[in-house]
Order: structure tokens, then sequence, then C-alpha cells
């Protein structure tokens, strides 16, 4: 049972994700990318809150400020790399799209998913793709103080659990409302961070409620386990079948969230399987440790791409992975692994100032 909270098949998880965004957005529209994009909110979920129990475990205390200052070393430099990059090429004409500096600003401020509704405008093309961290940021500003609440007041595991299961119905709830009686565009549903927080949320509810990193979890069998996957793989297929609109813009992230619930406790509870082992391939976890920077920038290079080159989508995908991969490597070397060794000398230079506060304050 895995301790760390580094899991290689989450890295597997993470690739696949990534090339199912890539191929729907290349042109392949049997390729389901928005479920790619729901499987990264469940991983950010499922991951953010285990190590956010794993330190409450091991110290007995959370510290919000220093969530936020990982999160921001882990998500900035990309993110800015990837807005400076597609705005430059907008303003040289190479994605034929214009430059609106108010979205541009909105985007600086995460709010890409609402920039059309607050000012009217959309960032230049290939940045699109922001709104999906856009929710992942609000997540993040919200979730970590109410986490922290429920287990300061010593709420029960189980409690927690159904908080954050009223939050999901309550944003299902929300989404049918829109779609049914006021009629939204489905991108303001599909993008909404009050309509897709769930997506994230359910991936901290496994986190809390049935999780193989932190829980003893002896009472399932492999045999259980395996069939409940089996079960939620089938479920994911027919949700991605189904085409109805209403259902693709309501029940659907519900349905596809609790489905793969069972996937990932596999996955991260028996790293020996077949499966798990296929996913740390050594190929897909390398795609994803650098599956963020691919994703922010894919849409950017598969946009000049589809302007100078062509549309074919064979053509097309080979060439924006290829051309993404160079730049979300020389991303990797160059700007996040040096941020990581920032953020841990931050980290261990506030932590010493605890240390030596706490001293000063008992001598």
């Amino acid at each position: 049972m895995p301790r760390t909270s580094h899991i290689r098949g989450l890295d597997g998880i993470r690739a696949v994700a990534f090339f199912l965004v890539l191929g729907g957005h290349c042109g392949f529209f049997w390729i389901p990318n928005g479920f790619g994009v729901t499987v990264f909110f469940f991983l950010s979920g499922y991951l953010i809150t285990t190590l956010l129990r794993q330190e409450w475990s091991h110290t007995g205390s959370l510290s919000v400020s220093h969530f936020y200052i990982r999160r921001a070393f882990r998500i900035l430099p990309p993110f800015l790399v990837a807005l400076i990059f597609g705005t430059v090429l907008a303003l040289g004409g190479v994605t034929a799209s214009q430059v609106h500096w108010k979205a541009v600003t909105a985007a600086l401020l995460f709010l890409t998913n609402y920039s059309a509704l607050l000012v009217g405008a959309t960032v230049p093309a290939g940045l699109t793709v922001l709104w999906s961290l856009a929710v992942e940021e609000h997540f993040y500003l919200i979730f970590p103080r109410l986490y922290r609440g429920l287990l300061r007041r010593d709420v029960h595991r189980h409690r927690q659990v159904l908080c954050l299961g009223c939050i999901c119905f309550l944003a299902l709830a929300w989404r049918t409302i829109l779609m049914t009686v006021f009629h939204a565009p489905w991108f303001r549903v599909y993008s909404g961070t009050d309509t897709r927080l769930d997506s994230i949320l359910f991936g901290s509810i496994m986190a809390i409620a049935i999780n193989p990193a932190v829980d003893n979890l002896t009472r399932l069998t492999k045999r259980q386990c395996a069939s409940a996957a089996l079960v939620g793989l089938v479920i994911l297929i027919v949700s991605i079948a189904v085409r109805g609109e209403i259902f693709r813009q309501t029940i659907r992230y519900t349905v596809q969230a609790v489905a793969l619930l069972p996937c990932f406790l596999f996955v991260v509870r028996y790293p020996g399987s077949a499966v798990t082992r296929w996913l740390e391939w050594r190929f897909l976890v390398h795609i994803g440790e650098l599956s963020y920077s691919l994703y922010l920038v894919h849409a950017i290079i598969l946009t000049v791409v589809h302007i100078w080159v062509t549309t074919n989508p064979v053509v097309s995908v080979g060439l924006a992975l290829a051309a993404s991969y160079v730049i979300a490597w020389l991303v990797r070397r160059h700007i996040e692994l040096p941020s990581y060794k920032m953020r841990d000398r931050v980290l261990r230079q506030l932590e010493k100032k605890r240390i030596y506060g706490t001293t000063a304050a008992t001598a």
C-alpha cells in the first residue's frame, strides 16, 4: 500500500487524460477531450486532499499559507510562460487572434472561465484551456480553509464526506437549473467553477472516505476492487456514449466522477497489477510528469498548426505533440524544477523561523 504522495500509476493516468484532451482538440471528435479534463479535476482533488490529510496526521495542524506557497511555485511559473507565449503569438499575428487586454487581465486573476461574462471578451487563441486552471485555483482558494475548519472541529470523516457530498449535489442541481430553466450556453455550464467544482470535490471525497495511500483497507479484497473498477469503467464508457446535451451538461459529470473512484482506488492500491504496471510504463510516467505544461501549451501550438500547416487530425496531432513536448520539456527543466528548489528553500526558511519563534517564546 503506497504511503507517499508520488504514485507512478497516477502519472500514467495524467498522461492518458492529456492524450484524450489533445486528441479531441486535434479533430478526432470521437475522442472525449472533456472527459480528460474531468480526470484531471478528480486527480487534483484526490492528491491535494491526500496531502492535507497526511499533513494533519503527521503534525496535528494544517498550514494554509504553506499550501498556497506550494501551489504558487507549482502553478504560476508554467502558467505565466503559457500566457505570455500565447499573447505574444497573437500580437505577432501568428495565431490570427485579437488580444483583449481585459481578458488577459482576467486570465492573470484566474478568471478565464468567467471572462466573457465579466469583461465581454475572451483570451487569445490557444489560451481558452486556462478555464480549467481557473476552476482549480478557485478550489484551492476555498477548500483548504473549509477542510481545516472541519478538522479543527473534530468532524468525523463520515460527516466530512456528507458535507462535501451535499456541495456536489448542489452543483448538480445548479447545473440542471441552468440548462433546463435558464437555457444557459453549454460552455457556461462546462467551464464554470460553480458548475464544475464537484468534479474536484469527488476526488477529495475519495481521499477522505477510502484512501489506499492513508487508510487501512484490508477488508476490501483485490477481486472486489477489480470488480468495482470494471463496473466503473463500463459506466464511464456508457456516459461518454450518451449524447443528449442535457445529460452531458448535468448528471454526466456526477456519474463520471463517481465511476472514477473505484478506478483510482484500484490503481493506487494495487501498483503490481497488470493495469497499473501499464500505467507505470516509463513513457506514460514521463508524459504525466510533463502533463501540466503540455496541457497549457498544446492548444497554442495546435492553433498555429491548423492555421499555417494543416487541419488533418493525424498530421496535426503528431506536429502538436512533438512541438508541445519540446516546449514542456524545456519548461520542466529550466522553470519548473528550479522553482521547486526555490519553493523548498522558502518552506525551510519559514519552518526555521517558526521553530525559532516558538523556542524564543518559551525560553
